[in-house]
């Protein structure tokens, strides 16, 4: 017997002699005097007997159930009956096949993230919050000619390179970082890393991880990129520069071709002479047309044109553009009229000179592409935003220029806004033209905020539209009400 089981034992003899003697302190006293006993003595009596069973009771059958535990823990095969002895052993069994189950899932997911870490190109490693590695990949250590076990326990490369700090900031938890290394062959490679905190279960950070991605072959494109379009905007300053200055240096003999044969033309001169000098002074025009809408072309390409944004006179500006072309469209057999509807400003802050080229462009045009009819300048506007407090407000103005003349081919229309394209490119093509005013017309458009379309049909004519962005002083101009509709009657289509 232990000796714990001898106190236990003792305490239990000394609890039961403890009552016996309560129980004989009453008796006796009681049985000398020869008292007579009430029943509330037989009841108290019979009370301490009772513990006294009790616990000498517990004490027997917890020596009893000690001793049976010896027996089993000595002799298990005997005490245990066949059937449940079959029952534990097959869910004994059963359990070991599962946990052997488990064992193999994870070994096989474990080869796997394995061998995706392995075949990965990417440098990929973990380490410590000091920046102490404690596992890389074969990219890892392939990239500085080392074997793993050499690499561990060493400074990450982040670390080292002083983008990973361990103390005495905090390391991020996420971040993403570039760094220029060089490999075990003295080559220089560009990575991008992407660092990430790696966390228990209780959201505590365990490690850290880091993945490098070689992005030299980007940068390389990037960096040749970069360097031709500084070639590209280098060489169209160039243009613009060269373009600017042979226009100035072309126009100085030009102007004087022109005025010479205007002096020429005052002389006498037979027919034949004046035809002559009609045709230097025409093709003096035309050269000088050329340059200057080269000149524009070149300077709106670059960005270098101004827009500016002053008050003028809508309806003076489109009286100016009838003015302009009225005696050649009269000299054509054609009519020009004009329609501005009920509600335009009569003053906006735009760019007049600007508007005005648009509309040259266009009336131009289209009187060189009429042959019978007339022309048609419609001008209306859409009321926006309110500006500036109040003091001003926002309006798109609407051209339409509209003729009768032979229309444009539909497969021809898409060609129309590009740089020196022609509808009719034959030799024998009657009509002249650079073939700039149309995408001039397009970029100044673009610049004013707005945009250009056309709609066209052959032998029936074209409709050119156009807006732009504008604004008005308030209480200083008509306010712009809903547009009236349009006095002209559209083409048939």
């Amino acid at each position: 017997m232990s000796s714990v089981q001898r106190r236990k034992s003792a305490l239990i003899f000394a609890l039961a002699a403890s009552l016996l003697a309560a129980l004989a302190a009453i008796i006796i006293p009681t049985v000398i005097t020869g008292a007579e006993i009430s029943p509330e003595y037989y009841i108290l009596c019979l009370a301490i007997i009772g513990c006294v069973l009790l616990v000498l009771g517990g004490y027997v059958w917890d020596r009893s159930l000690m001793e049976r535990i010896r027996t089993i823990t000595r002799h298990p095969e005997a005490h245990i009956p066949s059937t449940d002895h079959d029952e534990i052993h097959d869910e004994v069994i059963g359990l070991a096949r599962k946990i052997e189950r488990m064992a193999q899932s994870l070994q096989k997911l474990e080869a796997s993230y394995r061998a995706v870490v392995e075949d990965q190109s990417d440098l990929i490693c973990r380490y410590t919050a000091d920046g102490h590695l404690t596992f890389v990949n074969g990219a890892y250590a392939r990239f500085f000619g080392l074997k793993r076990l050499e690499l561990l326990g060493h400074r990450c490369l982040l670390v080292t390179a002083g983008l990973i700090k361990p103390s005495p900031a905090p390391i991020p938890e996420a971040a993403i970082f570039e760094l220029t290394s060089t490999d075990a062959n003295q080559t220089g490679v560009i990575h991008s890393w992407t660092h990430r905190a790696i966390k228990d279960s209780s959201g505590e950070v365990v490690e850290y991880q880091a993945v490098g991605h070689d992005v030299t072959a980007r940068k390389g494109a990037e960096f040749a990129l970069l360097a031709a379009k500084e070639a590209a905007e280098s060489a169209d300053r160039a243009k613009t520069e060269f373009l600017a200055i042979v226009s100035h240096e072309i126009r100085t003999p030009i102007n004087g071709v022109i005025g010479f044969a205007k002096l020429l033309r005052d002389t006498t001169l037979t027919a034949e002479q004046r035809s002559y000098v009609d045709m230097i002074t025409s093709s003096g025009h035309t050269l000088e047309t050329l340059i200057s809408d080269i000149l524009d072309l070149s300077k709106i390409e670059a960005g270098k044109i101004e827009i500016e944004h002053a008050p003028f006179a809508l309806n003076d500006c489109i009286e100016e553009i009838g003015a302009l072309f009225g005696a050649r469209a009269h000299e054509a057999g054609l009519t020009i009229t004009t329609s501005i509807a009920p509600g335009v400003p009569q003053l906006v802050n735009s760019d007049h000179n600007r508007l005005r080229q648009i509309l040259s462009n266009l009336v131009g045009n289209a009187i060189k592409f009429t042959e019978k009819g007339g022309i048609t300048i419609s001008v209306s506007a859409t009321p926006l935003e309110v500006l500036n407090g109040g003091f001003n407000r926002a309006v798109r103005l609407q051209f339409i220029v509209r003729d009768t003349g032979i229309g444009i081919p539909a497969d021809k229309i898409n060609q129309l806004f590009r740089p020196f394209s022609q509808v009719d490119t034959s030799a024998k093509r009657r009509r002249g033209g650079t073939g700039l005013g149309l995408i001039i017309a397009k970029r100044l458009c673009e610049r004013m905020g707005g945009e250009i379309s056309v709609e066209s049909r052959m032998n029936e004519g074209s409709v050119f539209s156009f807006n732009i962005l504008a604004d008005y002083e308030i209480g200083h101009s008509s306010s712009p009400f809903e547009t009236a509709p349009s006095r002209q009657a559209p083409i048939n289509r």
